[in-house]
Order: structure tokens, then sequence, then C-alpha cells
């Protein structure tokens, strides 16, 4: 199934860890991509825009979530559930999702490398940063 749905400024949008049951593709807004450090520190890994995807990596590898998602603005999205994304890629040649997992899984990979080197763009964290602590402080929860 697929619908639209809306996120404030600050508000999760996925979690990392959590079962990937969906994926996004962004409408209006922007999107905070980012995992936590060892020392619970803000590693981002970039900023997802208008006609953008996110959340696609667990949905196709079957993996649970490999990083957080927050709304930086206000977001529009429209959700596509694990279903119908299965739907779609079984009428596709099966070497379309062999390419999809592979790929899914490297970039998994790359992602944990970061988290484990602490890799950090400046201009990234100097983004994302202030909205993650705005939730903390404001405790807003995740509405999907």
């Amino acid at each position: 199934m697929q619908r639209t749905v809306d996120f404030e400024k600050g508000e999760y949008i996925l979690r990392e860890f959590e079962v990937a049951d969906c994926a996004y593709v962004v409408m209006q807004g922007e999107v905070g991509i980012f995992k936590h450090g060892a020392d619970n520190t803000i590693i981002p890994l970039g900023i997802v825009k208008a006609g953008e995807d996110l959340g696609e990596l667990g949905v196709v590898s079957g993996q649970h979530r490999t990083a957080e998602a927050i709304a930086l603005t206000s977001v529009t999205a429209v959700k596509i559930t694990k279903e119908v994304l299965d739907l779609e890629l079984s009428k596709a040649p099966s070497w379309i999702s062999a390419l999809l997992i592979g790929l899914s899984e490297r970039l998994a990979k790359t992602d944990e490398l970061l988290r484990v080197h602490q890799a950090k763009d400046a201009a990234l964290l100097a983004k994302i940063e202030p909205v993650v602590k705005m939730h903390l402080t404001a405790g807003k929860r995740r509405v999907s």
C-alpha cells in the first residue's frame, strides 16, 4: 500500500535497528540521515531531499534499519510498504532483485564502517545535530 504521510521538523521517520517494513519517497522537505557513534555522537550520512528515497536499504535486503532519519523541515513523503515493493520487484527480471540486494548489503557494510571509524562531515553535522538535539529536549515521537 502507498499513502502520503507528513512529518514535523524534529520528528523521527526511521530508527536504527527497527524492522524495515517500508520505504519513503520525499515529496517535500529535507530529511537528515545519521548514525550514533560508539560514544553516542552523531555521525551524519546525508540529507534526503524532494524526489529522493529513504528506508529502501532494509526493505530490499530484509535487514533491520541501518541508520536514523529525522525530519529537518516539515516533510511530506509517500510511504511504500514492503509488500508493494516486493510485488513490483516480482515483476522484474530476477537479476534486478539480486543486484539491489547486493548493493544494499555493501551499503550497509559501508554505513557500519563510518560508524566504527566515526567519520564525520562538518557541514552535514551542523545541519543535522541541532534538530536531533531539539528532538531529545522536546521528546517528539514518530508517526507513520
